[in-house]
């Protein structure tokens, strides 16, 4: 058995055993070794869907961000924009955090502008960057990787300044028509529906999930920003990770590629996103963020991977140029869970016959590991500990308790922009009361606070401008 061979059985093996035990209703997965190319299929295209087709279109994403540090690569590498340059430089509206300093360009491709991980309740990308005056930032520019839709989303925006185009035409025109990817999808409306396999997420988003709970269609969003607004096959993602791998092979129609791809590649951050530690996989330490691109050391060379996760949809990409292997998974399954990063981890260490960490005997397992029950009693916690729920499907619901340790912490059970692990709540002071910094670490931007109190209970929670309403606790 060749390794093509090897990593598809061993992607579709995983795939098929997430059909039984995760929320996902099916997916496709391609893959390219220095041998051949091939692409397969598994579950359904949507729940209760018909069998998930080869060329079906799902939304990929926060690979997205790789085609925007690509875009803004090009753009570097030609002189048409100057990466350390100042943001407002370019967007002289933008009001920026409290104690943002100047965050250029580079900043935010490498995630260390300082600012909040998202605002998840507005959909435009305009009222998104408007919003950032009303947050704080946790670090200086360039001190601190801190993941940051929203530095993505402003990103696009400089980037329509720099070009005067919209940016999903600067996505098209400077990154996926030069790639041969005229298919893909980069300005995702209602008008284009039609054209994407549907989402599937659990059918309940306010306890832990099992088999027996079941799934449903994913509702409907239109993803505006750099952040994440590409929809692709597996083959066109596939395309664009071999891009990534072989950036040589495109001269014809993409001579800037090479010297894009070094300079997206290059780490721009002191950390990463990490590796998935579940499931097979090549041992990446010390993995450091680029542009849009996760730059990963392993013995066996330099893998370059990111993932993608939107409401009902899951990616990840990988590209491995010392070995010539590229892989694309995208699934119809929750985003929040790394489903696709365990399949396209799996299938790459199978086509690569490396020696594999084996991550656990049981990976899908240790993605669910149960949790206890929080005591979400708010007479022990000044009122704010309880059940939270919001109209947004990014961040529907939110426990806010104790837990065994006698810790405040934040906990959700789905949700593609909520905490996937338990995060302390640390109560600041010179904030007002009843706030807090999410998580312990002092260079975390996020906040919470707890308003409306009636009887000693707060009734509202607001988190970096998005509100929740207290409801009662399941």
């Amino acid at each position: 058995m060749n390794g093509l061979e090897r990593g598809l059985e061993a992607a579709l093996a995983r795939g098929e055993e997430l059909l039984l035990r995760a929320p996902v209703a099916g997916g496709t997965i391609a893959l390219r070794t220095p041998e051949a190319q091939c692409a397969a299929a598994f579950g359904t295209a949507g729940p209760g869907g018909s069998p998930m087709p080869l060329d079906a279109r799902l939304e990929i994403g926060s690979i997205s961000k790789s085609v925007a540090g690509l875009a803004a690569a090009r753009l570097a590498v030609e002189g048409r924009i100057d990466l350390d340059a100042p943001v407002r430089a370019l967007l002289p509206w933008l009001e920026l955090p409290v104690g943002a300093g100047e965050p250029s360009l580079r900043h935010l491709l490498g995630h260390t502008a300082g600012w909040i991980a998202g605002s998840d309740a507005l959909p435009g990308d305009r009222a998104q960057a408007l919003a950032l005056g009303e947050t704080v930032a946790g670090s200086r520019p360039g001190a601190f990787f801190h993941y940051s839709n929203i530095g993505y989303v402003v990103l696009g925006l400089a980037l329509e300044a720099a070009c005067g185009l919209p940016y999903p035409e600067i996505a098209q025109r400077l990154v996926l028509e030069p790639l041969g990817i005229d298919g893909a999808v980069t300005n995702l409306t209602g008008a284009r529906r039609g054209e994407l396999c549907r989402g599937t997420v659990p059918l309940r988003d306010d306890a832990p999930w099992s088999p027996a709970d079941g799934i449903a269609e994913a509702p409907w969003l239109e993803p505006a920003g750099a952040d994440g607004n590409v929809v692709a096959t597996a083959d066109e993602l596939l395309r664009f990770a071999r891009a990534l791998t072989d950036p040589g092979s495109f001269a014809a129609s993409a001579p800037w590629l090479p010297e894009a791809v070094a300079v997206a590649a290059a780490p721009s951050a002191p950390s990463g996103e990490g590796v998935l530690d579940v499931g097979p996989h090549l041992p990446a330490p010390g993995d450091r963020y680029g542009f849009g691109i996760n730059a990963e050391p392993t013995a066996r060379g330099t893998v370059l991977t990111h993932g993608g996760g939107m409401v009902g949809y899951g990616a990840f990409l990988v590209a491995h140029p010392e070995a010539g292997i590229s892989v694309a998974v995208l699934l119809s399954g929750p985003g929040e869970r790394p489903y696709a990063e365990l399949l396209a981890r799996e299938c790459h260490a199978a086509a690569a016959g490396a020696d594999a960490a084996p991550g656990g005997a049981d990976p899908i397992g240790a993605l669910h590991a149960p949790r206890a029950p929080l005591d979400l009693d708010p007479a022990s916690t000044d009122g704010v500990a309880g059940t939270y729920r919001s109209y947004s499907p990014w961040v529907p619901h939110l426990e806010v308790g104790r837990d065994d340790g006698g810790r405040l912490v934040l906990r959700a059970y789905a949700g593609v922009e909520a905490p996937t692990e338990d995060v302390p709540l640390v109560a600041l002071q010179g904030e007002g009361a009843r706030s807090f910094r999410v998580g312990s670490d002092p260079r975390l931007p996020e906040r919470i606070r707890f308003e409306g109190v009636i009887d000693g209970v707060a009734q509202v929670l607001v988190r970096d401008g998005e509100r929740f309403a207290r409801v009662a606790d399941r």
